[in-house]
């Protein structure tokens, strides 16, 4: 048996369906939200990390040389 929106609310209120728990049950609770933003921010973080090792990598070479100083690749002399 469906419930309609102009019925009386089965929690026992006595309000109508759509004014009391029509809402509860469609929205996401509050731990399910907090679940997607944590799991959100570590597929973030992943990205980030994986990009800035992207950005450093530099194939090794005989002709190149890691300056500390500079922190990047010079050109072996």
């Amino acid at each position: 048996m469906t419930i309609g929106r102009n019925d009386t609310c089965p929690c026992g209120s006595g309000n109508k369906y759509k004014n009391c728990c029509l809402n509860k049950n469609a929205s996401m609770q509050f731990y399910q939200k907090l679940l997607l933003i944590f799991a959100g921010l570590i597929v973030v973080l992943f990205a980030v990390l994986i990009i800035k090792s992207i950005r450093n990598y530099e194939p090794s070479s005989s002709n190149r040389v890691w300056s500390e100083e500079h922190q990047h690749w010079h050109q072996a002399r």
